[in-house]
């Protein structure tokens, strides 16, 4: 009686992964390279527009930035050219200067104007 053992390293096709990693430019920095990664495979593959990543990867993740760019990519099916425009306008938007706010280790710092008198 013969046991069917799975899936064979032999004969199934590989699965693609992309595993994105957080800490902000670092996410950012890996959708550069992944860009240029993408613009090789149409070159190789003689394509007549770059491949969006949902198309070669099976599975694609990360997390923190790379978890939001994973959303990007994957999710919503966003080329790499998309994706680093949307993220540089949502970086803007969450991180811009307008959104900064005095902060301290117990809570908001909250303003003391005999404090700042010399």
């Amino acid at each position: 009686m013969a046991v069917n053992a799975g899936p064979s390293i032999l004969t199934d096709p590989p699965v693609n992964l992309l595993s994105l990693d957080g800490g902000g430019i670092r996410g950012v920095s890996e959708l550069f390279i992944l860009n240029e990664t993408m613009k090789c495979i149409q070159l190789r593959k003689n394509l007549p527009i770059t491949p969006k990543p949902c198309e070669y990867f099976d599975l694609i993740g990360g997390t923190s930035t790379g978890g939001l760019i994973a959303i990007m990519l994957g999710r919503l099916k966003m080329s790499t050219e998309e994706a680093l425009k949307s993220y540089n306008k949502m970086s803007s938007l969450v991180f811009g200067a307008e959104n900064r706010k005095p902060f301290y280790r117990d809570g908001w710092v909250q303003q003391r104007p005999e404090a700042v008198r010399s």
